[in-house]
């Protein structure tokens, strides 16, 4: 691919950015709302862990920049946890997607009162995806402009909200919402860490796209960093001054809460506007990180883990018929949540967002542990390269941290799906073995048998 058509850092810093922003923080709010603004102890956990895991990816871009980021350095550690990596961090994300459609098309919601309609957003959701798709197939130079301008659209309303908001905020019913869950306040910060983890999934997105990046070894770093910064700066100042906006039922039922404290800033005028702003940024983030999911699953593809169609590249480097695949999942899991959503009474996005963002976030983790453990195998655990040991400490951290806010239902489901990967790889390498050993022998008897027919033609 030609340096023009190649990802620069301000557009990387953007797709970093804009991959955490446009997906996590969109509908937090009402997500939040239902456990308090205790949840500030959430975002302060997970922001150190954000960070932390910033630093691991930096560095790593630095001294072993790979395609695939956590796919990559996975397999250093081991093809084991490569070929686990490569299934987990594919799914999570192309799962993970359907929450940030989902999100898009409740804030179309204003615009599209039919949206309302699970079956109406299910299928708005799915074209959405097609789009987007298309959109891919013309290169990451198109999905870095728009993962920009989608940055720039949900800036607007939400650092707007983080900045004029202080103005309606009261401190007595920030007071008031402080720990709604209706449980202690440990198990209520625990569990908004989970939420907030969502926030900052996306962390790797730089390093993943590592082949579209322009001189890797610099941009993949600072555009890592800067991303993470930027979004952890604004996603505490936003989610902190509407809990004293607003009470926690009013927020928690919302399903467009920058629209909702836009009209309470400076009238009925702006909700649309924002949410507006909004989708545009959701919908950019998506095709963003349907890129990452394409990229992922190229990289596996390459390492052996996945069938060969998924890293077959076209003349602009994007693996088209992964991201065909891909978008063909995406399509049928959608029409399964359209078919169960549409049977509940009482389903609201948020609720869905809420599912979807906790099994992505723990099927993320594993890869973001293997990144960490990969850092330390490679500059090894020494006062020397001290930073680097507390980054990756602080990391595991972060990961552990998810698995103990996690529901037990959606815990166990992870850790089948993890060991049932296991048990495929095992089958596959034992059925690899099985061809080699088998090749040996026949090797072994044809070399047996040349002296014979030596003797024969003598």
């Amino acid at each position: 691919m030609s340096s023009a058509k190649k990802i620069g850092l301000v557009a990387c810093t953007g797709i970093v950015a804009g991959n955490m922003m446009g997906s996590g923080i969109a509908l937090l709010p009402a997500n939040l709302a239902g456990l308090g603004s205790i949840a500030i102890f959430g975002w302060i956990i997970a922001l150190i862990g954000a960070l932390s895991l910033a630093y691991v990816y930096a560095r790593l871009a630095t001294v072993n920049p790979q395609q695939g980021g956590p796919i990559a350095y996975a397999g250093e550690v081991s093809q084991v946890f490569g070929f686990q990596t490569g299934v987990l961090y594919y799914h999570a994300n192309w799962i993970g997607n359907l929450a940030i459609g989902i999100t898009a098309v409740s804030y179309l919601y204003v615009f599209f009162p039919i949206l309302n309609s699970p079956v109406a957003a299910g299928l708005t959701c799915i074209a959405i995806v097609w789009i987007f798709t298309l959109i891919n197939m013309l290169g990451g130079s198109w999905v870095a402009k728009l993962s920009t301008l989608g940055l720039i659209a949900v800036l607007i309303p939400v650092v707007g909200t983080a900045f004029a908001g202080w103005f309606w905020f009261d401190p007595q019913l920030y007071l008031q919402n402080w720990n709604t869950s209706g449980t202690t306040d440990v198990s209520a910060v625990i569990k908004s860490v989970l939420f907030c983890l969502w926030a900052f999934v996306g962390i790797e997105s730089a390093a993943v796209s590592t082949g579209l990046v322009d001189n890797p070894k610099r941009t993949v770093p600072l555009a890592t960093m800067l991303g993470t910064c930027l979004a952890g700066t604004v996603y505490i100042l936003a989610s902190q001054v509407i809990a004293g906006m607003f009470p926690a039922d009013v927020m928690a039922a919302s399903g467009a809460p920058f629209a909702v404290s836009a009209s309470t800033m400076v009238g009925d005028w702006a909700a649309p506007v924002v949410s507006a702003f909004t989708a545009l940024a959701c919908l950019t983030s998506l095709g963003s990180w349907m890129m990452l999911v394409s990229q992922a699953g190229a990289r596996a593809a390459k390492d052996g883990n996945f069938p060969k169609i998924y890293g077959e590249l076209d003349k602009n480097g994007i693996p088209r018929k992964g991201l065909i695949l891909a978008s063909v999942k995406m399509t049928i899991l959608m029409l399964v949540l359209t078919a169960i959503n549409s049977m509940s009474s009482d389903g609201k996005a948020s609720d869905l967002f809420g599912m979807l963002t906790g099994i992505a976030v723990l099927l993320t983790m594993l890869p973001y542990f293997y990144s960490c453990i990969n850092l330390l195998r490679i500059e090894g655990a020494s006062t020397r390269n001290l930073v680097s040991v507390v980054a990756c400490v602080f990391g595991c951290a972060f990961c552990f941290i998810a698995f103990t806010g996690a529901g037990n239902t959606e815990l166990v489901a992870t850790l089948v799906v993890s060991l049932v990967i296991l048990m495929f790889y095992s089958w596959k390498k034992g059925t690899h073995q099985a061809i080699v050993d088998a090749a040996e022998r026949a090797q072994a008897s044809l070399v047996g048998q040349q002296p014979t027919l030596a003797s024969a033609d003598d």
